[in-house]
């Protein structure tokens, strides 16, 4: 094993641009682009010039635990740079310096960054680093090609990420938590613009969550609709849900239309964004603030619920003429009722798939390829 005479090479790509201190501009194209050939060429030696040791598939390591695989564990974060390179193991002690190493591991690879060793964690070690490097080899032409189209001002969702950012000439000014679709009902790549947006919003449910999610509840409590502001129509004109024999509307014969009205409870919250969508997919807040806590968030049902909604707004508004940031507060704030902002300058959006990048802190970065779309190419 040629640990001591390679780690050499390791540590002078680390100094070269992995792990240095925050960079303003590591999302824009150029940066990101060298940054992960730098990332490729780490786990290439890694691959290339060490053994890569992997873990018990039934391992499960808490912090103060003693294991013969916690050898193996120490040996493979250092590699990576996630345990740092003077560190002493206590023999097979999984002390608290290399628990801190798991956590910067399982915080690089989306996972709960707990410190406790399962199967999550042992599968994403025993990932060889060959795989690694083809990953990222992947994702680095998948950015090159995005790269020559992405304005310098731009709104950019990576959806294995679950965040948004804002790129702009001082670099990424805003980013935030967002929810995609599941795998059954994702969230389409795309690259478009934004056209609206829209204050107080109205719902029109579509007519599969309708009849799949709302019509079962109103075979127990046609009240239901009135709790959450909606409104029933058939051919144009409002019904009163009572007097509708819900037991005998099906998937087959549902020619009702439900809206929601602007309300605390209003599914798409308090403001939404429309873009060019085939799909009509946009994006929008939303009530359930609690979900911006899980990850993976792929809950929606394809559009992007945001987690900072009013700051991407006012963002938003800034750009178009006539518009300071207090002006901006000032007309999303004016409106009780629903209203449409139309935007004369059509902020740029990407919606990618990058399955691993590097971070603003020189981290690499690897996410679950949540719609298998990295495993269709294989």
């Amino acid at each position: 094993m040629r640990y001591w005479s390679i780690s050499v090479l390791l540590l002078l790509l680390w100094v070269r641009g992995i792990a240095q201190v925050v960079q303003p501009f590591w999302l824009h194209p150029q940066q990101q682009t060298e940054s992960l050939q730098q990332a490729i060429e780490l786990y290439t030696c890694i691959a290339e010039n060490n053994e890569w040791l992997p873990l018990p598939r039934d391992l499960l390591l808490s912090p103060g635990d003693t294991n013969l695989a916690v050898n193996k564990l120490q040996h493979n974060l250092r590699l990576t740079h996630d345990l740092q390179a003077d560190y002493l193991p206590q023999e097979g002690i999984y002390d608290s310096l290399l628990v801190q190493a798991t956590i910067n591991f399982q915080s690089r690879m989306g996972l709960t960054p707990d410190g406790v060793v399962g199967s999550q964690t042992v599968a994403a070690i025993n990932i060889p680093p060959a795989s690694r490097v083809k990953l990222l080899q992947d994702n680095l032409q998948r950015w090159k090609v995005l790269s020559e189209k992405l304005p310098v001002q731009t709104l950019l969702i990576n959806i294995p990420a679950f965040k948004l950012y804002v790129l702009d000439s001082t670099g990424v000014p805003l980013q935030m938590k967002v929810i995609t679709g599941t795998k059954k009902t994702p969230t389409y790549q795309n690259q478009t613009e934004l056209l609206t947006i829209v204050v107080n919003p109205v719902w029109g449910i579509p007519r599969s969550i309708a009849v799949n999610e709302i019509v079962p509840l109103l075979r127990k409590n046609p009240g239901y609709l009135a709790s959450r502001k909606m409104r029933l129509y058939l051919n144009g004109k409002q019904v009163n849900p009572w007097r509708v024999n819900w037991h005998k509307v099906n998937a087959a014969n549902y020619n009702y239309h439900l809206v929601q009205m602007p309300h605390p409870k209003n599914e798409l919250g308090e403001i939404k964004f429309l873009y060019k969508s085939k799909a009509n997919q946009y994006m929008h807040d939303t009530p359930k603030r609690q979900f911006f806590n899980y990850f993976p968030r792929d809950f929606s049902h394809g559009c992007i619920r945001l987690e900072k909604p009013y700051e991407l707004a006012v963002y938003i508004l800034q750009q178009q003429p006539g518009y300071t940031s207090d002006k901006a507060k000032e007309r999303l704030a004016e409106s009780t009722g629903n209203l449409h902002l139309g935007l004369k300058y059509k902020m740029p959006l990407f919606i990618v798939y990058q399955t691993c990048w590097v971070d603003e802190k020189g981290l690499i970065q690897f996410r679950k390829d949540v719609y298998s779309y990295e495993k269709e190419k294989t």
